[in-house]
């Protein structure tokens, strides 16, 4: 069973990859347009400079030479060089991964954190009394669009209120001292400004665990043993954190590995909106100026990070649930 999932994913990473060379090319335009300046012609070049350029990026080679050097460079490690940034794509890569990395890492644990906890209690609520309320405007945020959030926020905190800086990961050219004092300084630096986007990711993830975690917790809450574990007097919190946890967590564990899966792509609005230099603005500008290198890199990086994760769910999950193994069914079939 594990060689035929491992073969299902190498198939569909091929496919991607194929996918991953064929789809830049077919966005209309092209770097040399984007150099250009589109339609406006803003930037005038000779046919003598336009070949040069499209030769320094082995852009003038046929579409198979290209492609075999797109897979030699995925071999070697070697994205090629960005267009845009004139850089290296790896070193963009990593430069621009740590912001990623750090913004939507904490807003995935504190979402998936507190969407686990609210959606026992409000399982349990439902068990007991209406929780209709609560339900109602978890359901409500989650139809929010994290960029219409993130511009509400924005405009309130930072342009009403001017608590929070507008963009940006530190401030420019900010001297944080040396010795402990220093590194304090640049760690409230950094999270002044990763607030509110990381407050942003977290309210929009929260919705999704909290729903699928109220409705796992509510359907083992029926189970038998559930009934005599309350009738021996178990106290509320072993009830609910222990026994239904346990049983309860086994479908969410699925969309919380496919979250992490989705967590370089998941910032790119957020970090758009507020100009935070990470992944998801990386690709933005990325895809804007036909970078088709750096474009390739991204996509690549996204296709090992989510093919990586759902493999890492379907290993695990059966040694989770000892029913799958067994092929038994369970109470969420």
């Amino acid at each position: 069973m594990k060689n035929k999932t491992i073969k299902s994913y190498l198939i569909v990473f091929i496919l991607i990859i194929i996918l991953n060379f064929f789809l830049p090319r077919i966005l209309p335009g092209g770097p040399v347009a984007f150099i250009q300046g589109g339609d406006d012609q803003s930037f005038i070049m000779t046919e003598e400079q336009k070949a040069h350029l499209l030769s320094y990026y082995g852009l003038d080679l046929p579409l198979h030479e290209q492609f075999y050097q797109y897979i030699f460079g995925i071999l070697t490690g070697d994205f090629g060089l960005s267009i845009l940034y004139k850089t290296a794509v790896t070193t963009l890569i990593l430069s621009h991964m740590k912001w990623t990395l750090f913004l939507v890492g904490i807003a995935s644990i504190i979402s998936i954190l507190l969407g686990i906890i609210l959606g026992i209690l409000s399982a349990w609520n439902k068990r007991k009394k209406n929780d209709a309320p609560f339900f109602l405007a978890m359901l409500m945020l989650g139809a929010i669009p994290e960029f219409i959030l993130g511009m509400v926020l924005l405009i309130l905190f930072s342009t009403k209120l001017g608590w929070f800086p507008f963009s940006g990961s530190t401030t420019p050219f900010a001297q944080y001292g040396e010795g402990i004092i220093g590194i304090i300084a640049g760690m409230k630096d950094i999270l002044h400004h990763s607030f509110l986007p990381m407050m942003t990711l977290t309210v929009v993830n929260i919705s999704s665990i909290y729903l699928l975690m109220r409705n796992a917790t509510f359907d083992v809450l029926k189970e038998p043993y559930i009934y005599t574990a309350e009738v021996k007097g178990l106290p509320l919190k072993r009830l609910l954190f222990r026994h239904t946890f346990k049983n309860a967590f086994l479908p969410v564990f699925t969309l919380i590995m496919l979250r992490f899966g989705f967590m370089l792509t998941g910032a790119i609005f957020v970090e758009t909106v507020f100009s935070y230099p990470g992944i998801g603005k990386l690709l933005q500008e990325a895809i804007l100026s036909r970078d088709y290198p750096l474009m390739q890199g991204l996509f690549l990086i996204f296709t090992i990070t989510i093919l990586g994760m759902n493999l890492i769910a379907d290993m695990v999950y059966p040694k989770l649930d000892p029913r799958i193994r067994r092929g038994e069914r369970t109470v969420f079939e």
